[in-house]
């Protein structure tokens, strides 16, 4: 045989399986990277959506009678509501009248300010629940027919009307519950089990004149 034609069949056969293995290899890595591709995407959880801050609260009672009435109860935390606040009272509750409740829930740390309550809070209804409670104050309330639908078939609690009862001082109290286990409002305050606490402020030295 000659011995050239033998050398060159070899050298054919040599680059053969060298290619083959290279192939084999650059397949074989590629595959790889796409199992560890995949397999880390499933172990990376979904991103947690940070919690809302909310820095200003304010509930403003309006006399449906007499535009001019007002009471205003506000609540500032820079920090937050897990940080310190500070609130006030301004005006009194009219014996005998009966007010319209108007809610404002805002980030301020943001430039400008995020409207909480109509970009998180009503667009997640289902989620959330204000309850109310006084003490010492002869305040009743109702939530409204045109209230929003929240959990468990109750009342949001964003459309509420409010009746002042005899004159007397005391404080009235706001809750937002986030995902609540249940909830109850058949007295119109409401209650809630379960979930975790939004806000949860306290307004003191309320006067019913």
């Amino acid at each position: 045989m000659n011995t050239n034609k033998l050398n060159i069949k070899t050298m054919k056969i040599n680059h053969l399986n060298i290619t083959k293995t290279t192939n084999f290899f650059v397949s074989a890595l590629f595959c790889l990277t796409l199992i560890t591709s995949c397999s880390s995407d499933d172990d990376n959880p979904p991103p947690v959506n940070p919690e809302e801050i909310i820095t200003n609260v304010t509930l403003t009672f309006t006399n449906n009678a007499d535009a001019t009435d007002i009471v205003v109860l506000a609540s500032v935390a820079p920090d937050g509501q897990d940080g310190t606040s500070n609130e006030s009272v301004t005006g009194n509750f009219t014996a005998g009248a009966t007010y319209d409740l108007s809610l404002a829930i805002t980030n301020a740390s943001e430039t400008p300010a995020d409207d909480v309550l109509n970009d998180d809070i009503i667009p997640e209804a289902d989620e959330h629940f204000f309850s109310y409670a006084v003490n010492n104050i002869n305040l009743t309330m109702t939530r409204d027919g045109d209230d929003i639908n929240g959990p468990n078939g109750s009342k949001l609690g964003v459309n509420t009307t409010w009746v002042a009862g005899a004159a007397s001082t005391g404080n009235v109290q706001i809750t937002l519950t986030h995902e609540p286990t249940s909830t109850d409002d058949s007295d119109g305050f409401g209650t809630a089990t379960g979930g975790s606490e939004d806000l949860n402020i306290t307004f003191n030295n309320v006067d019913v004149q």
